[in-house]
């Protein structure tokens, strides 16, 4: 009996056609990489510490995926040596605060929490204006990445009562209160403010390109091109060209679909700053993108189950993230403060409290998210998987 049983098992492995056998090859690179988690279960802490860190350099974008996570390293390095490096630091000091403060192991090790600190030390130093080395900014940099993780455990359980993740909230939270207390002249964590002359031969070059950038100034469709993967690093406070397409090909790595909401939502964001005669400078830096971008990666397929009808709400999605931001950097850019990514984590929570009697409108479990073809496959309407686990969440 045993060795009938052995012989038909030996019979069937050897019968898996091309296919089958080609998607057990990308499971080593795409989706989660479960192989990896399996082969590092019974390894060292350090090689499984290593592995949260490189994979919540992903999670920005969704990417829970560790090889995605250094192409994406790969490109902060590209944008500035100088802001990656903080990058890091921040991403210890939160993963450290994880670590220390006892949160979940599947939290901890997909780097769920540690990239709260990777957006803050990657921002602060973006937003001061400190693009080379300066040793004073690691102070805020390593306090607002233990602050960040600390609020990201707090909003977690609070918008976990409504089934609405934080996103990265707690970044925005901790960066906005930094900035603001700081104020835009700081001379500690920003660059000296000019001598009187060169501000105001600076207040009058602004007023001229501020009057040149109305509508008679033509659109460099070749700058808005460019824009898209730009918009994409942007998810990282990056305007490098070579950095947004880096990230671009990490998405592509780890999830196709999330990949293409990517882009289709950096050129949502892009067309609707040109609608709004937003400046064209900041679309070409794809400020009017990054937010289209993670609100339409999120909705279409990563936290809703890939459909036609999740499809039409991620895209409509994208363009009011879009409007949001415009609306907010109206009423903060006076200030001499940053919307960040706050029109995001709005446009994003909205829309995932959108209901429908509709079997094809369906949530994703928040303990069962993986990646958005896996989504599919197990949670399909109809889908056998779907019938016989009962895991899917119909939004009712």
């Amino acid at each position: 009996m045993g060795d009938r049983e052995t012989q038909n098992q030996s019979t069937s492995a050897s019968e898996k056609t091309p296919m089958a056998r080609l998607c057990g090859l990308t499971d080593y690179f795409t989706g989660t990489v479960e192989p990896l988690d399996r082969w590092l279960a019974r390894k060292p802490c350090p090689l499984r510490f290593v592995n949260a860190c490189c994979r919540a350099f992903g999670q920005p974008i969704f990417l829970n995926n560790p090889i995605s996570g250094l192409i994406i390293m790969a490109g902060l390095f590209v944008q500035s040596p100088w802001q990656a490096c903080c990058g890091i630091l921040g991403l210890l000091a939160a993963q450290l605060t994880a670590i220390a403060t006892r949160q979940p192991k599947g939290a901890v090790d997909s780097g769920g929490i540690a990239f709260q600190g990777l957006l803050t030390g990657l921002v602060i130093p973006a937003l001061t204006g400190v693009t080379d080395w300066h040793g004073l900014l690691i102070i805020p940099v390593i306090f607002f990445a233990i602050f960040s993780a600390i609020l990201a455990v707090a909003l977690g359980n609070l918008l976990g009562q409504w089934g609405i993740p934080a996103f990265n909230l707690p970044f925005n939270v901790a960066t906005f209160i930094f900035v603001a207390a700081s104020g835009p002249s700081n001379p500690y964590y920003g660059p000296p403010p000019p001598p009187t002359d060169q501000l105001n031969e600076a207040g009058t070059s602004g007023l001229e390109q501020v009057a040149a950038n109305g509508t008679d100034e033509p659109i460099n469709w070749v700058m808005i091109l460019q824009a898209i993967p730009v918009g994409i690093g942007q998810c990282y406070g990056c305007d490098n060209l070579i950095t947004g397409c880096l990230m671009a090909l990490a998405m592509l790595v780890c999830s196709p679909t999330i990949f293409l909401h990517g882009l289709i939502g950096s050129i949502l964001g892009a067309l609707t700053g040109l609608a709004m005669a937003a400046p064209l400078a900041d679309i070409y830096a794809g400020l009017w993108g990054y937010n289209s971008v993670l609100t339409c990666a999120s909705v279409g397929g990563f936290f809703f189950v890939l459909t036609w009808p999740s499809h039409l709400i991620a895209l409509l999605s994208a363009i009011f993230a879009a409007v949001v931001k415009g609306a907010m950097a109206a009423v903060l850019m006076p200030a001499g403060l940053p919307e960040i990514a706050f029109p995001f984590c709005i446009a994003a929570g909205l829309f995932l409290l959108v209901t429908s009697e509709s079997k094809l409108l369906m949530r994703v479990p928040m303990d069962k998210i993986t990646w958005p073809e896996d989504h599919r496959r197990r949670f399909k309407p109809g889908g056998v998987a779907n019938a016989q686990e009962g895991e899917a969440l119909e939004v009712t």
